[in-house]
């Protein structure tokens, strides 16, 4: 990898990494969702920055390329974020049925009172 291809590469991950901290502090990234990329922006900045860490980890992890431990790492990221999403998604769907049963049993509870209200006059 030429020099100028890693300080591009560099720069580009720094800027990613200043707009995921702007969106937290907007308060439009959770930090529990954010802390996946700031690990994952830092991690491609040690790699880009150490010389031959790709290929000392694809020897030491015995793949035959690099290409093929990298596409095999961001298949499992990959899958691990589409469960940790799911995990979250499902636990939010639960919040909303419960929120759902609640919001009936206000209602019903709103509407005896405004048939006793209108019973008494």
């Amino acid at each position: 990898m030429t020099s100028n291809l890693k300080i591009a590469l560099i720069i580009m991950t720094f800027i990613y990494l200043f707009l995921i901290l702007k969106k937290i502090r907007n308060k439009k990234l959770q930090i529990s969702f954010s802390t996946f990329w700031i690990v994952s922006s830092i991690l491609l900045i040690v790699a880009i920055a150490i010389p031959n860490l790709i290929e000392i980890l694809t020897k030491k992890l015995g793949f035959e390329v690099p290409v093929n431990m990298l596409f095999c790492i961001t298949i499992f990221v990959a899958f691990y974020l589409i469960f940790n999403l799911t995990v979250r998604l499902s636990k939010e769907s639960q919040k909303n049925t419960l929120l759902i049963q609640e919001i009936s049993l206000l209602k019903n509870r709103v509407m005896d009172l405004e048939e006793k209200v209108d019973g008494t006059k």
